[in-house]
């Protein structure tokens, strides 16, 4: 995936862009309509080999923008999620999509493009419902790189810029895989110092800086303390993969999950907290480690940290 705010145009002006803000009152009703609209810009611009484009650019500009349809100025980008609402929009409106593109004053390819997404995307993205997007977790999941359950992993990954990733089981057991260091259980509050030490002192011992061993020990009792309110038990453990040159923390728990509707606002919107979520949590690890992969089901989380070996060491 090609980093995030790179070059939209041939304008060298917009190469450093900044992040756009969600607000902190937005609903999930629209975090979802806008999730959608920038998943469909991104499937157009593939479709209609659009490579001018930055795609992650364009999950920004959606989740930031209420609405592209009275915009004075639409530019390539602009114009794609423009589109890309109008479809939501028509779907809305019960109409029939196939004919309103067919009629709609498009060039070709770009009409083909959005025929393409419909009939590609028809049941996850343009079934009229009055719920909101529910996360079925199912042993059959065959579908979900495609479908809602994919479309959540895209856009979450791309809007904290590749820090947060959302996996599968089978994925777990590739990052488990390298020569395990240390572990211990999570049964109570008494076992977040416990953990802590056992990783401090396995970290000590590999002579890291005590700057980047407190930085690791943060946010692994961010994940353990989650672990203590949500589920009744779990285990730590810290895992070494001299292959891929990585320190990883695999904390697992035997709680009830986490719902993927709430996942954008928790990995998104700094300090958003329910009772099921972590609060500041999943951003500071964010901020704190070089990506958070997370697997969740209705049987237990698994929440992986990841660390370059390469981080600075005491000078001996």
């Amino acid at each position: 995936m090609r980093r995030l705010f790179d070059k939209v145009f041939s304008d060298h002006s917009q190469k450093h862009l900044k992040t756009p803000s969600l607000p902190s009152d937005i609903d999930y009703t629209d975090l979802d309509f806008r999730t959608k609209r920038g998943y469909i810009a991104k499937k157009l611009c593939q479709y209609a080999d659009f490579d001018s484009i930055d795609e992650d650019l364009l999950f920004y500009s959606s989740l930031s923008t209420p609405s592209f349809i009275n915009s004075n100025h639409l530019g390539k980008s602009e114009l794609i999620l423009f589109l890309s609402e109008k479809m939501l929009i028509w779907s809305g409106q019960t109409k029939d999509l196939s004919a309103e593109i067919k009629n709609y004053p498009i060039s070709p390819d770009i009409q083909n493009a959005m025929l393409k997404v419909y009939a590609l995307y028809k049941t996850e993205l343009f079934t009229c419902s009055d719920k909101p997007i529910q996360q079925e977790f199912t042993s059959t999941r065959v579908e979900s790189s495609e479908g809602k359950w994919g479309i959540y992993r895209d856009v979450i990954y791309a809007v904290t810029q590749e820090k947060f990733l959302l996996i599968e089981k089978e994925q777990v057991l590739v990052y488990k895989q390298g020569t395990e260091i240390c572990g211990g259980t999570i049964k109570s509050r008494f076992d977040v110092p416990k953990c802590r030490n056992i990783a401090k002192d396995y970290l000590e011992l590999e002579g890291i800086k005590k700057s980047s061993i407190m930085s690791l020990l943060l946010v692994l009792s961010e994940a353990i303390t989650n672990t203590v309110k949500h589920a009744e038990e779990g285990k730590m453990t810290l895992v070494k993969d001299e292959k891929n040159q990585e320190i990883r923390i695999v904390v697992e728990d035997n709680g009830p999950g986490f719902d993927l509707e709430l996942l954008p606002k928790m990995t998104l919107l700094a300090g958003y907290s329910t009772k099921k979520s972590l609060g500041q949590g999943f951003t500071l690890m964010m901020k704190m480690s070089k990506r958070v992969s997370l697997y969740t089901s209705p049987e237990g989380s698994i929440i992986i940290l990841h660390f370059d070996m390469s981080i600075e060491k005491e000078v001996q």
